[in-house]
């Protein structure tokens, strides 16, 4: 059998320990295991779902944008 890499995405137990059950293409053999814990980015919300500083960090962040001239439009006729 050639190497499988296998990846997933679990969670914790509240003790600290990851219980884990593998499918794999092999019956009654030793085999290695590697395992790698990395810690999932959680990004903090506020009440309404946004991430917290969202607001201060984008609010005025292109100050010079400025609407440029719309040139001159045509008159049109009026609506009945």
């Amino acid at each position: 059998m050639a190497s499988k890499t296998i990846e997933a995405r679990a969670h914790t137990t509240k003790d600290g320990r990851l219980n884990l059950s593998v499918d794999v293409d092999v019956a009654d053999a030793d085999v290695d295991v590697v395992v790698t814990v990395t810690p999932v980015a959680t990004d903090a919300v506020d009440e309404n779902g946004w991430p917290v500083g969202f607001f201060e960090l984008v609010a005025g962040s292109i100050p010079d944008l400025r609407r440029g001239s719309q040139g001159q439009f045509e008159e049109r006729l009026p609506l009945e």
